[in-house]
């Protein structure tokens, strides 16, 4: 057993050198991170047909929720974000589709309000990720009225 160690061992300490690993550091790589690119027409049923919110989202109306907004994002989804973030929390921040540090206060303020209303239900980060999409409210637009806001909002 211990010429077993001794051989592992007179492989693995090459290797760490030229990686610079180390056994305490040695752990696997992180999932890549998705950001979300646009959003997703979710339909407010309870309100009536022509009623959608727009969730930030992969890609438009992927439908897929499983990605980030975090600082240094510029897009439409960003955007949605920030249009919900006054209408249904009260921000008044830019909507410049820019995710810079007041859209990151104004997401970190709504995470607050979210903790508040419903408990540890999530980390208030900044970051607009999908445990945050979750229990967050959006703006609801009335599609069949050109797309105007309706001054209401709900969880999707």
């Amino acid at each position: 057993m211990r010429r077993l160690m001794q051989t592992l061992m007179a492989l693995a300490v090459p290797a760490m050198l030229i990686t610079g690993a180390s056994p305490a550091t040695a752990t696997a790589a992180p999932a890549a991170e998705v950001h979300c690119t646009s959003f997703s027409n979710v339909n407010v049923s309870w309100a009536g047909p022509q009623y959608f919110m727009h969730v930030p989202s992969t890609s438009w109306d992927s439908y897929n929720y499983n990605c980030v907004l975090a600082r240094g994002d510029r897009n439409v989804a960003v955007k949605a974000l920030q249009e919900s973030l006054n209408a249904c929390y009260g921000q008044g921040i830019a909507t410049d589709s820019h995710f810079g540090t007041e859209t990151e206060r104004a997401v970190r303020n709504a995470q607050n309000e979210i903790i508040r209303t419903f408990g540890n239900v999530l980390v208030a980060d900044g970051r607009f990720g999908p445990v945050t999409s979750s229990w967050f409210k959006f703006q609801i637009y009335d599609h069949w009225n050109g797309g105007t806001p309706t001054g209401n909002c709900a969880h999707r």
